[in-house]
Formats: structure tokens, sequence, C-alpha cells
């Protein structure tokens, strides 16, 4: 009986457990790194471009708005959509953020941000609420750049048709951290460079799984009910 149940779901409890590894590795890892790097980060990686760059408020749509579902409805979809994928999206993760991680303890970077307090524009006051709950560490390579190219790249090969669609979002994404004060050039670049080498690798290294076919609109309906869910409580946090 427990044979044959974990046979025919052991992909599910697998792959659920990624996701809760992955949450708490984006999480409460990423503000232990923080915690740990914020007094001896200094800016760095500044060109005088950066320093040209404003900030836009219309940018936070793409740089909250738009960067969370992308990614997690990219993991929903891999995980419970096509779960014989996901053993590569999720060590492409684990890949991107083990260097990141690495790279902020040892090379600390800070950005310096614009004081937002005094704006009364709704995007403004969201992104202030950003910076209230995010530490301005944790920079270089950028996590927004990462988790966007690599959506990017494994949505991609999963739907060629719509290639354009997801690097144009995940270039939007790269963009709108600079407008919204999060990082600078070399930390975008360097964020790309690192998800699409653990991209790379991971599909190259890792093989794919037995295609699970049953209840498909089933599968499509939690996913995009669970990513739906989790999209919304996340996003909830940063309304003012």
């Amino acid at each position: 009986m427990v044979g044959s149940f974990l046979e025919k779901w052991g992909w599910f409890i697998k792959n659920s457990l990624f996701i809760l590894i992955y949450a708490i590795v984006a999480t409460i890892l990423y503000d232990l790194v923080a915690e740990i790097t914020l007094n001896r980060a200094s800016p760095v990686f500044y060109t005088p471009l950066d320093y040209m760059i404003p900030f836009e408020p219309l940018f936070v749509i793409i740089y909250v708005f738009i960067f969370y579902p992308f990614v997690l409805f990219t993991i929903g979809y891999f995980a419970y959509v096509r779960p014989e994928k996901f053993n590569r999206v999720f060590v492409a993760l684990m890949i991107v953020y083990a260097i990141s991680y690495l790279t902020y303890l040892i090379y600390s970077v800070r950005m310096d941000r614009p004081d937002l307090s005094g704006r009364t524009d709704f995007l403004s006051r969201v992104m202030n609420k950003y910076y209230e709950d995010d530490l301005p560490v944790n920079c270089f390579p950028s996590l927004h750049a990462a988790n966007s190219t690599l959506s990017a790249y494994f949505l991609s090969r999963e739907k060629p048709k719509y290639s354009f669609l997801f690097w144009l979002i995940a270039v939007l994404v790269m963009v709108s951290t600079l407008f919204v004060r999060q990082h600078v050039i070399a930390d975008e670049i360097a964020g790309f460079l690192v998800a699409f080498f653990a991209s790379y690798i991971s599909e190259k290294l890792i093989s794919v799984g037995p295609e699970v076919k049953e209840y498909f609109k089933a599968r499509v309906i939690f996913t995009v009910v669970l990513a739906s869910l989790i999209t919304v409580v996340m996003l909830l946090a940063y309304i003012p």
C-alpha cells in the first residue's frame, strides 16, 4: 500500500519538500546572511552611469508586482505541471543561492537608497515599505536578476514560441532593479551570469524524470491556486 502510494505520488511529496527548502533558503537564510554582512558591507561597483539613474516609481510595478508572480508561477509550473523537469530547476536554484550567499559573505556590498519617507504616491510607498523590510545588502549578484533569468531560461526551453516574452520580462526585471535603486549595473550582470551558468549546468547534468500524465487538469488548477495564494500573501506584505 505504502509502496504503491509513493510510486504514484512520490514526485509530489519530493517537489513539495523542494519548494519548502527553496522558501527557507530564499527567506530565512537570506535574512540571516543580510544580518551577518550588514555592518561590514560597503557601496562598491558604482559606475558614473549608476549615479545618474534616478528613482522611478513606475518600475516598482515590474520589480514587485510582476517579478514575484513570474518566478512563483514558474516554480509551480515545473513542480506540479511538468514535475519530471523540476529537479533541474531546483538544482539550478540551489546553485544560484549557494554562489550568491557565498559571495555576499566574502565580499559584502551595500546599496545606497533614496529617502522615500516623504513620498505620498502609492508606488513610492510600496517601495519604501520594501526598503523597511529588506536590508540594503545581498546585492552582488542580484537575486532578482538571477531568479528572473533562471525562470526565462527554463520557460524558454519549455515553450520556445514564447521565448521572447519570457526574456523580455527578465530584462525588464533587471532594468527595474536599477530604477527602484536596489542594485547597480554590475549586480545585474553578475546575477544574469550566475543564473545562466547554473541553469546550463543543471540542464546538462540532471536528467528528466518519467513523465507524469495522471490528473493533468487537476495539477494545473492546483498550481494556479497555490501560486496565486502565495503571490497574494507576498504582495500584501509590501502594501503600505
